[in-house]
């Protein structure tokens, strides 16, 4: 019996830019449709850097028409500052969201590591490298989307076929 395929939007939330990455297939197979980041205007103001990330996150619901979206559930580090950006950055994603009404699950972050590169405290670089294998990428992603399409990947295999 052949697992149920879905279409996932992985969301890797940064607080200066958001990786984005979309991935049809289930718990055996994944085939990447686009991947990319979000980059709000440096000079735009904090307020309206949310509204276009907003906005642009929107359109990625609009023209994918996802079944569900991955989210990076916080990190937490060691400046207040990077935090409070994050959290505003997740705020203005999860009000999209939100509008949007379709299922959000959320991963941890060392959970997503293990899930691809088979433990939590792997680098990015090797999440980079793994994912460009698993997916058959021509070239490796960007960081941030390369951690998006690591979480799509992890939701397809967090799936009972």
């Amino acid at each position: 019996m052949r697992a149920e395929r879905s279409r996932v939007l992985g969301l890797d939330p940064g607080s200066r830019t958001t990786g984005w990455g979309v991935v049809d297939g289930d718990t055996r197979e994944a085939k990447v449709l686009e991947f990319g980041c979000l980059h709000p205007p440096r000079a735009a103001s904090r307020a309206r850097a949310l509204v276009t990330l907003s906005d642009s996150l929107v359109e990625l619901l609009d023209r994918f028409s996802p079944d569900v979206v991955a989210l990076e559930t916080p990190f937490t580090g060691r400046f207040p500052g990077s935090a409070l950006a994050l959290a505003e950055t997740r705020g203005a994603l999860l009000v999209a969201l939100g509008r949007w009404g379709g299922e959000v699950v959320e991963y941890e972050p060392a959970r997503v590591k293990a899930a691809i590169v088979g433990h939590g405290r792997a680098e990015k670089r090797q999440v980079v490298f793994i994912v460009q294998r698993q997916l058959a990428l021509a070239a490796p992603p960007p960081e941030d989307a390369a951690d998006a399409l690591a979480l799509a990947l992890c939701h397809l295999r967090s799936r009972l076929p």
